[in-house]
């Protein structure tokens, strides 16, 4: 675009040249003055080509708006990709999360109870549970029987025997065989110095015997002397 405006000011600057040239006096021979169609043909061709830069400036302009326009939506696509694979890892989370509670209803349901066991169940535990409205009274005279009663727990026996039931079982409280009486020490008989032997000394305390100490408490304990 450059190259299109330069050439129709250099061709008039020429020429404009040219005609300065004729008309200033000179020793020599002056050259003649270029034609005047030369100058309107330049001026067409400066015209040209300045409607033709108003052009290209007015197409750039609108070339600078779309690339506006493109930059601009250019930021939205990227918010929208951001907010896409935001709202994708919230949905992977969602189904990873729906997988583990499928997989927790499919445990649930291999690992569920029967309707007989429950209700089993139910029954062994009945006996430490109130009775329904419509069950009779098993105090009164003339009733059956209860049945026997295994509890799912160890009851106070089993516990007591310990060691995982495998003892016999327990009597009634308290010391059920005979304990002997623990064995009286005797006292060593003191001999009399004649019968110690010779060179004995009779003066030995090992020798002597040990009188009986009298153990009396002198301390009185009674708080309430006036009682």
């Amino acid at each position: 675009m450059s190259s299109i405006l330069l050439a129709p000011l250099n061709d008039l600057q020429s020429l404009s040249h040219t005609l300065f040239s004729s008309l200033s006096p000179s020793q020599t021979k002056p050259p003649p003055p270029p034609p005047l169609s030369s100058f309107t043909a330049c001026d067409q061709a400066l015209s040209d080509a300045v409607n033709l830069a108003y052009k290209h400036q007015a197409r750039q302009r609108k070339i600078d708006e779309l690339e506006n326009e493109i930059l601009r939506l250019e930021v939205q696509w990227r918010e929208m990709c951001e907010e896409l694979e935001t709202g994708k890892r919230e949905l992977e989370e969602m189904i990873a999360e729906g997988e583990e509670r499928i997989k927790a209803i499919e445990q649930a349901r291999k690992a569920s109870i029967l309707y007989p066991e429950l209700l089993a169940y139910a029954q062994s535990l009945s006996a430490f549970t109130s009775a329904p409205p419509n069950m009779p009274d098993m105090n009164l005279p003339g009733q059956p029987p209860p049945p026997l009663f295994f509890p799912p727990f160890p009851n106070e026996e089993k516990m007591r025997r310990g060691r995982l039931n495998a003892e016999a079982p327990l009597g009634p409280l308290g010391e059920t065989h005979s304990v002997g009486r623990p064995p009286t020490v005797s006292p060593k008989v003191q001999l009399p110095p004649a019968q110690l032997g010779p060179g004995a000394n009779p003066y030995r305390h090992d020798l002597r015997a040990s009188e009986p100490q009298s153990q009396f408490f002198d301390l009185d304990l009674d708080l309430n002397p006036d009682l």
